[in-house]
């Protein structure tokens, strides 16, 4: 005769099995026939792209929300709900969030008297970005004399969109000096914009060897002129070649 105990284990194993096949019976009515159809990645594409891609697929975009998302352009998908990769059914809503059409605006950083690498610090900081460097003769040697957008002078405080990029006007005190070839080997390129900048001299041609998956990641593996060819020392404003690899 069975046990008691026996039986009540022998039932609720029956009952866990059955609750198990029902789950899988459930799960394979959902994803089959091509019910369960997973998200798409949407971040980046235009609103029209979404709804395209989301329309061939039997799902429907729904806008809910914007911000501000450095890197994409303007009014693109910055996010979905569900995320890509999600299985979901037809007819679902896929909310999407945009990204701002009007960025944006910060304040100009009092940027006079400061040096480069201060100032494009505090740019940075605001979330912007430093453009051309212009150097002309001033006894303030190798600091930043203004802040310029189309040629135009800026005064701090000025309101900017976000993103937007500023020319530096640096003072340099002899414009026929020699400077010496810093090394800059292992150096990012923002890296090297700045060790240049700060050298009094230019960047030239910049080259990249091989595929490159984040230039902004890649590293300099090789210069012209070298530091150290003709005893390191070249004419102000010359132009130093780069050759950068992940």
């Amino acid at each position: 005769m069975m046990s008691p105990v026996r039986k009540f284990w022998l039932q609720f194993l029956g009952l866990n099995l059955i609750l198990v096949i029902g789950f899988l019976a459930a799960l394979n009515n959902y994803t089959s026939h091509g019910e369960a159809i997973e998200v798409p990645q949407l971040v980046g594409k235009s609103l029209e792209e979404a709804e395209s891609i989301l329309g061939e697929l039997e799902l429907e975009a729904v806008v809910v929300d914007s911000q501000f998302s450095e890197g994409l352009a303007p009014a693109s998908v910055v996010a979905s709900d569900p995320f890509s990769g999600f299985l979901v059914k037809k007819g679902r809503r896929i909310y999407l969030t945009l990204n701002l059409v009007n960025l944006p605006m910060v304040s100009l950083p009092q940027l006079t008297d400061l040096s480069l690498r201060k100032a494009t610090l505090d740019l940075q900081n605001k979330g912007l970005k430093v453009g051309q460097l212009i150097y002309q003769p001033d006894i303030a040697h190798n600091v930043v004399l203004s802040g310029q957008r189309n040629g135009l002078t800026l005064d701090s405080g000025t309101l900017l969109p976000r993103g937007t990029t500023v020319d530096l006007v640096i003072g340099m005190g002899n414009m026929d000096s020699l400077v010496e070839v810093p090394s800059l080997i292992g150096l990012t390129l923002d890296e090297a914009r700045i060790f240049l900048a700060e050298s009094a001299l230019s960047l030239g041609l910049v080259n990249y060897l091989g595929e490159v998956a984040d230039s902004s990641k890649a590293q300099i593996v090789r210069q012209r002129p070298m530091p150290g060819g003709n005893k390191g020392m070249i004419k102000a404003l010359e132009y130093v070649d780069l050759w950068l690899a992940d």
